[in-house]
């Protein structure tokens, strides 16, 4: 495997405090709206002014300038375009990205960046940062097969002086960068590269390091029919091809100080590598971008690279990802088939395409029991699981909270810890007949895998199930939903990492 770009602060990340330093070869600077009166760094706001009258384009694309005022005597400037109430700190990211790509197209391998503090955005710094790294992602494939590196050496500009604070901001970006290149990683993955198999050992070799981290795996056929057995169905026909065969990987995170934990979070992941439709196959071009299906599952990785890195002591973190195939051939599941989940409730098959609530939910029923046993646990499913939540949220993520986390306010919280990192949520409600519609309709059926007939609400109601099927509806248990179809990232743009910023801001794993 390609060894992760790796970024090190004082190695080939450094804190900068002099613009004109030898050791850079330009100067990135987010450009702000005028009326918002951010503050230019020394001589550069008079530079600014001047070419603000050659060009007023400055305000609107990336644009580079030759400057004797910065290192390297190049300088990109990279607008935010206006900023209204409507808009979150989102902006200032793709502002941060936009500019580092036009640095590395003008040539520039020792970039400096201005990362200027704005009052509006108290994230803001963090944000640029990061959004400065995603720009220079290389996937998994293209750093196996040569040397991509794009940069000698980065350098973030805050102040003339350096800080403690301002440490700790980019600290803690380049641990939340390394835990987004796992999820990318793996998410981005084509059907062979990152196959139940192949994940596994990515996931062994991301975690050697760390020691606060377990890994379990479960791969052997009778065990995953015995406990997993909805799983199993859906991998059926993948299951005698070895690479594609399914698994179940548990990543847990312990504390130094099992004493000062007082939160469990616990996540279950869709890691479906590559949905054919099964059956029910995909037709008019729809199985293309099918390789993203895991994104729920890479997303719990990412999480948990987090937290191995960052070590926050009142956190217990327990990751399950469910990884299979959904093929289709002689030996798939099929609409009309009757299964019987873990949790002792019969499953009637509608529609093979509808595997990622099958793929999750006996995991979620095993999360549910344990959770029992734990401090203050709130799970969380993340999947790409249905169309219809990017349907009605177009490129943002659907959090669906059941009533225990609903008492708690958590969906608004996760909705103002997403504006705060440029992820952004849309709280959905689920309600009574999201549950009741999930029924079975003929004799012996428990419940029905999907409602065929339904026409509207069916991100909502796939929470339903899986509420359900765990047995959540009976207990007091916090559990919140996370539909990231339209916001995990569809080719040709890269995987997301959605919502592994979030669920660290929210859960305060930050340094």
């Amino acid at each position: 495997m390609a060894p992760a770009q790796e970024y090190k602060l004082y190695e080939n990340i450094f804190i900068e405090t002099n613009l004109q330093s030898a050791d850079y070869d330009g100067v990135v600077l987010i450009l702000y709206p005028e009326e918002m009166n951010v503050a230019l760094p020394r001589d550069i706001g008079s530079y600014i002014d001047k070419i603000n009258k050659l060009d007023k384009n400055i305000h609107k694309v990336p644009t580079v300038w030759n400057c004797d005022y910065v290192a390297g005597q190049r300088l990109v400037l990279s607008p935010t375009g206006k900023i209204t109430p409507y808009h979150d700190v989102k902006v200032v990211k793709e502002a941060a990205k936009k500019g580092m790509t036009r640095a590395m197209e003008a040539g520039m391998k020792r970039p400096l960046i201005v990362i200027k503090h704005v009052v509006d955005y108290s994230d803001g710094q963090l944000v640029s940062i990061l959004g400065t790294l995603e720009a220079l992602y290389v996937p998994l494939q293209m750093r196996e097969r040569q040397d991509s590196k794009n940069f000698i050496r980065i350098g973030f500009h805050a102040e003339e002086k350096r800080t403690e604070a301002f440490e700790r901001i980019v600290r803690n970006a380049i641990a939340l960068e390394r835990s987004r290149i796992v999820t990318r990683d793996i998410a981005g993955g084509d059907p062979e590269r990152m196959s139940p198999i192949k994940i596994v050992e990515y996931l062994k070799s991301s975690f050697d390091e760390n020691t606060n981290v377990t890994i379990k795996v479960i791969d052997d056929e009778e065990e995953l029919a015995e406990n997993y057995p909805l799983l199993a169905a859906v991998n059926r026909a993948a299951t005698r091809v070895e690479r594609h065969r399914a698994r179940i990987v548990e990543l847990e995170y312990n504390s130094s100080d099992p004493n000062r934990v007082t939160e469990t979070v616990m996540l279950v992941g869709k890691g479906v590598t590559y949905d054919t439709g099964g059956a029910d196959i995909k037709i008019q071009g729809k199985m293309a971008g099918m390789s993203r299906d895991k994104c729920g599952a890479a997303a719990v990785a990412g999480f948990l690279k987090a937290c191995a890195i960052l070590k926050p002591p009142h956190l217990k973190v327990v990751g399950v990802l469910c990884l299979c195939r959904n093929s289709c051939g002689a030996d798939s599941y099929v609409s009309d088939e009757l299964l019987v989940s873990k949790s002792g409730k019969t499953v009637r098959v509608t529609n093979t395409d509808a595997e990622g609530r099958l793929a999750m939910a006996d995991a979620l029923y095993h999360v549910t029991e344990k959770a029992g046993s734990v401090l203050n646990p709130h799970i969380y499913t993340i999947a790409t699981l249905t169309g219809h939540a990017a349907a009605c949220y177009g490129s943002y993520t659907a959090a669906m909270d059941n009533h225990s986390a609903r008492a708690t306010n958590h969906g608004s919280r996760l909705q103002l810890s997403g504006a705060s990192v440029g992820e952004g949520f849309d709280v959905s409600t689920v309600r009574s007949e999201d549950l009741a519609v999930n029924v079975g309709k003929c004799m012996g059926d428990d419940l029905v895998q999907y409602d065929t007939s339904a026409k509207c609400r069916n991100h909502q109601l796939a929470a339903g199930f899986l509420i359900k099927v765990s047995g959540l509806e009976e207990k007091n248990i916090k559990y919140t939903h996370l539909d990231i179809a339209g916001s995990a990232g569809m080719p040709p743009d890269e995987p997301t990492a959605v919502p592994v910023l979030s669920l660290c801001h929210l859960h305060k794993v930050l340094l």
